[in-house]
């Protein structure tokens, strides 16, 4: 393994409290700005567990980039091998979704890898030697949002 990215332990815990706050606020909205229901305890148990849930949710992040190897979480791609390479939003984010010769799939958040630069470096290696190599199948959003160039003629 040559990089690999994780949430910071301090960026977790904000997100778990942010997570815990915003849950009690919209519980609050929910209850017409009545916050009687803080004197429930299971009700700090069930927001706690949102918390948590919150922190794990942004600790389980960890793309993983080796010379010519991607792995997110279990599913892995040979990045120079890629016949599919697709930029689609989701959400806030732009997700990249890769497929290999193999018929193995990844799904990644840009942003994930583009935090660390030696990642994307390498990441972005791969695209292009399969754009122009493979001649792998893309989308507009490659195009213009990563500057992925177009398959030579």
């Amino acid at each position: 393994m040559l990089e690999w990215y994780r949430h910071s332990q301090r960026y977790s815990i904000g997100m778990g409290l942010a997570g815990f706050v915003l849950i009690g606020i919209l519980i609050g909205f929910r209850q017409g700005l009545d916050y009687s229901w803080l004197s429930i305890p299971w009700m700090w148990l069930f927001l706690a567990v949102a918390g948590l849930g919150m922190y794990g949710i942004f600790r389980l992040v960890d793309p993983a980039v080796g010379a010519d190897w991607l792995k997110v979480g279990r599913t892995w791609v040979l990045l120079y091998e890629l016949t599919d390479i697709k930029v689609r939003h989701r959400g806030m984010s732009m997700h990249l979704d890769l497929k290999d010769s193999g018929g193995r799939k990844v799904q990644v958040k840009v942003d994930e890898l583009q935090e660390d630069r030696d990642m994307w470096d390498l990441v972005y290696n791969g695209l292009l030697h399969s754009v122009v190599t493979n001649g792998a199948t893309t989308n507009w959003a490659a195009h213009s949002l990563l500057e992925v160039p177009d398959q030579p003629e």
